[in-house]
């Protein structure tokens, strides 16, 4: 049996609804439904065919910007000779039953919290269909008032299975906030000749070890059918999916070569053959991810060039078991404008002149 884990912001409502594309990758990751992104998706594949065996699967990334923390906790196993296609679609093949414990510790002062077993779909977390069943979808919830996570808190995550099993254990240290600053870059964004370099820069704690950088770029397209009426756009362009913290400072930088805005601008967008393009504004989007998220980021990229046997180690942070239990944070900074040397270039630059922006 293989299971696989998948991770998988215009005006007003539309507007809104790309803001949320960029961080449903992230959401999906913590809750384990689908990648953020966000800064980043992984994959985590493995084999399970043997004498039967309780196998924790756990997903869950904590964020003191959420109302709630969402832990997605699961057994995988396969009697041998078993369907797997089949016990995919049975729910308590999946999931612990109600006397599984779930609890959360800030190692620092030993408080101790028991995690709710809630029914995600009834929380507003749907899961989406597939192979695995999707009624109920399991999840170990509390709210962010009961546990109050700080900066750098490092929390461990115990489940107790019961039957005099071993603790399954993890641990984690919480990011905390994630600023994107504000004069880094300065608005109007300046993109001067091809070959200058935009700095880009954020503060967040040490605990961050991994980062996920991306513009919005918004625009209005005219109609082609009626030149009188535009659709507002919106075009991800994804810097960098795996930036790496370089030193312990709280500050971070990222530097884009202005040039490759244009180009990406030049390979997304069709050129027009009639009517025109408005420029509107840019949101930048910022996730940060912990140390776990580091080290299974690095496994995904081993081993993998020509002279590879394109097998990939599997990466967890369980003291038994699959999956990671690490941290996150997100940023925005919404409708950026350009600068009046970087709208000319839009227009009229060697790159964008086709694309009929005005």
């Amino acid at each position: 049996m293989k299971i696989a884990f998948l991770s998988q912001l215009r005006t007003a409502a539309l507007r809104f609804n790309n803001k949320l594309s960029f961080f449903r990758s992230l959401l999906r990751l913590s809750l384990g439904l689908g990648v953020l992104g966000a800064l980043s998706s992984c994959t985590t594949d493995f084999e399970v065919e043997a004498d039967w065996k309780d196998i924790p699967i756990v997903y869950g990334f904590l964020s003191t910007q959420d109302t709630a923390h969402y832990l997605r906790i699961e057994k995988a196993f396969l009697e041998p000779g078993g369907n797997a296609l089949t016990i995919a679609q049975l729910a308590d093949s999946l999931y612990y039953g109600p006397e599984v414990q779930v609890m959360l510790e800030k190692t620092a002062t030993g408080e101790l919290f028991v995690l709710e077993r809630v029914d995600g779909n009834l929380e507003g977390y749907v899961r989406e269909g597939g192979t695995f069943a999707n009624v109920p979808n399991i999840l170990y919830k509390i709210r962010k008032e009961t546990i109050n996570l700080k900066t750098a808190d490092e929390v461990r995550l115990s489940i107790d299975r019961g039957a005099g099993k071993e603790l399954v254990t993890a641990e984690t240290a919480v990011i905390g906030d994630l600023r994107l600053i504000e004069t880094l870059p300065r608005e109007p964004i300046t993109l001067g000749g091809y070959n200058a370099e935009l700095r880009i820069g954020w503060e967040v704690s040490t605990v961050a070890k991994l980062f996920d950088l991306r513009f919005l770029i918004h625009y209005r397209e005219s109609r082609p059918d009626n030149p009188a009426l535009f659709d507002q756009k919106t075009l991800e362009f994804i810097l960098d999916k795996s930036i790496e913290r370089e030193d312990e400072s709280n500050r971070v930088s990222y530097f884009l070569r202005s040039g490759d805005f244009f180009q990406f601008m030049a390979s997304n967008l069709p050129v027009l053959t009639s009517g025109v393009r408005f420029f509107e504004g840019i949101d930048i989007g910022l996730v940060a991810a912990g140390e776990a998220f580091l080290e299974l980021s690095k496994i995904g990229q081993a081993n993998l060039g020509i002279t590879s046997a394109n097998e990939v180690p599997i990466y967890t942070n369980l003291s038994e078991g699959r999956g990671i239990f690490s941290s996150k944070a997100s940023a925005l900074r919404e409708n950026l404008s350009l600068g009046p040397v970087a709208l000319d270039s839009l227009r009229n630059g060697i790159f964008t002149r086709d694309l009929g922006f005005q």
